[in-house]
Formats: C-alpha cells, structure tokens, sequence
C-alpha cells in the first residue's frame, strides 16, 4: 500500500497555480465581429481614429452666441439642429438657436440654455451674464485622434463595446476562449441521468464548475 502525503488547501491550490503557470502556453488569438465580442477579452489597443467630438459641440438647447455680448439682446440668424452644420460665420450681435449635441457655429464661444433665455420674435433676450466655454464640449475633449481608448486585457462589456462602436471598430482582435477540463473523481459519483444507490451521488460538481468556467469566460470540456 503507498501513503501520499496530504497537503493543506493553501498548499495544494499554490501547486496547481504553479504548474499550470509553467505549462500555460501563449494565448492564442481570434477576430470577432463586435456583436459577438461580449465578455471576451480584447487582444490589441484601441485607439481613437480621430477627436472625439471632432467639433466643438452644444450641451444644452438654447443659443450660440458670443459669451461677451450678453446681458443684451441679440438677432436670431437661424437654427442648428443635431445632425446638421452651419457654414457660416456668426456676425457681432447674432447668436443661433442650437440644439443639443449640435456643433457650434463659427464666431461663437457659449450656449445660453433656453431656461435662461426671452425669445421675441427674431430675437432673444438674456438678462445674466455666462462665461465662455458655458454649455459647450469643446472639440477633443473626450479623445484626441491616436488616444488609447480601450487597452489590450479588457473584458468587453457594455462600455468598451460602445467605445469600440465610437472608433468604427466592428471586427476586433480577442483572446481565444481557455479550454478547461474538469473531471470529477470518486468511486460514489455516478453521471446525472443514472440512479444512485444510497451509497452513491450524482456528479453535480462537474456541472456547477462548468457554469463557473463559462461565467469565467472559459469552454469547460
């Protein structure tokens, strides 16, 4: 008969870590369309393809104008909607009506939100006083063009897939999924379909560790 020697948890655990360490191999890689990239881990750096806005935009509906012309009254020249551009130049004494999201208009530095303002006919009407860069993301100020934005290692969940749709990223590099073994031991076990004698029980383990493998981001076997 040979005796093992018995090993505390600690101790075991740090023996399958170390020789798992020392025989892991260089994780291979894959590419996947975004839709299926959920919870995978991201292969590559992204970075961005340009500045994120790459216009300045407006935060708020209300008016671009000149953030020195106000308190006062000012002409309104027309409208900019979310989607659209306005090529021209705002003139001293004009300020446009913007929507949110919107890019500004040329000659203008502050957005006047439309709690804020009195429109009367083609003009409007502020009685406070706002600072330059009021209401307004100025061009860059979420990425720059050649900004790392999601890093080799991620988890992609919700976020990084919506970064990664941001910078047209619709096919990206990620890890392979680990294969995992799991073999469960003991004379009792009997497989989940039989019928266990009173001295014997079905192999749940095996089943609990493979959802955990799969939550995990492995392909239990």
């Amino acid at each position: 008969m040979v005796f093992v020697a018995t090993l505390r948890f600690p101790e075991a655990r740090q023996m399958v870590l170390d020789r798992v360490s020392a025989a892991a191999m260089v994780p291979q890689t894959e590419e996947v369309a975004l839709e299926h990239a959920a919870g995978r881990v991201l292969a590559e750096d992204v970075v961005a393809d340009r500045d994120y806005p790459p216009l300045s935009r407006s935060l708020r509906d209300g008016y671009a104008l000149r953030a020195s012309e106000v308190p006062g009254g000012l002409r309104v020249k027309g409208e900019i909607r979310a989607g659209e551009m306005f090529r021209g130049t705002l003139g001293a004494g004009e300020a446009m009506e913007i929507m949110t999201g919107a890019p500004m208009p040329a000659g203008a530095d502050a957005v006047l939100m439309v709690e804020q303002a009195r429109r009367e006919g083609k003009r409007v009407h502020a009685d406070m006083a706002i600072e330059a860069g009021a209401h307004v993301l100025p061009r860059g100020a979420e990425a720059r063009q050649g900004d790392l934005v999601v890093g080799r290692g991620a988890r992609i969940g919700f976020p990084e897939a919506a970064m990664l749709a941001t910078v047209g990223r619709d096919v990206v590099s990620v890890y392979a999924r680990p294969r995992v073994a799991i073999l469960a031991t003991g004379d009792e076990i009997v497989e989940v379909r039989e019928r266990p004698a009173d001295y014997q029980i079905r192999n749940s383990n095996a089943y609990s560790l493979a959802v955990q493998v799969r939550n995990a981001g492995g392909e239990p076997e």
